[in-house]
């Protein structure tokens, strides 16, 4: 499986060294650091205010660090609007709205990422880790009944009872892990 590291890390171009306020960034939010990830995308936003990545990774970290919902989502969607099918600015959105608990939204960008990029590791991974709705365990029944309810989450302990606990968090949204790797912290 491909490293969180490694997969953020530009390809080409940046100085030698860190690199650039990008790069940087990247590197803390593959890392967890999401006040420095926000510094260093903060930098690269102010030296490039046009650059769609820039926004859109400088959009989460407003979200996530700073709580500013408005700008960060605002950010996020701009970025999307000059690029609407790049796969990263479509999970950068899921993270933002599953910060939100915003869970059908952030469903709605994965789903379209994938409609354009089926075949995308990080949005599969974020799809696995968002899970699908299951159909009502009595279907005749609606879906908030107390029945229907207490059996569906019977049923999720049972299929769910000898995998490791996964926490969802809009952090390590997308991340592949190696099946054999310890839970990141």
């Amino acid at each position: 499986m491909i490293d969180e590291a490694a997969r953020l890390q530009p390809t080409g171009g940046g100085q030698a060294g860190e690199g650039g306020p990008l790069e940087q960034g990247l590197a803390r939010f593959a890392a967890l650091d999401l006040h420095g990830a926000h510094a260093a995308f903060e930098r690269a936003h102010r030296a490039a205010p046009r650059d769609p990545r820039a926004m859109s990774w400088y959009g989460v970290t407003l979200v996530l660090v700073e709580r500013n919902i408005t700008l960060g989502i605002s950010l996020c969607d701009q970025a999307l609007k000059i690029s609407p099918t790049e796969p990263e600015y479509l999970l950068n959105s899921a993270r933002v709205h599953l910060a939100l608990h915003q869970r059908q939204r952030a469903a709605r960008a994965i789903t379209r990422g994938l409609d354009a990029w089926p075949d995308h590791p990080e949005l599969q991974a974020a799809q696995q880790a968002l899970g699908t709705r299951q159909s009502p365990v009595i279907p005749v029944l609606s879906r908030n009944n107390p029945l229907n309810r207490l059996l569906g989450r019977l049923r999720h302990r049972w299929a769910t009872r000898n995998q490791p606990a996964q926490v969802l968090s809009p952090e390590t949204l997308g991340v592949l892990l190696d099946p054999g790797a310890p839970p990141r912290s």
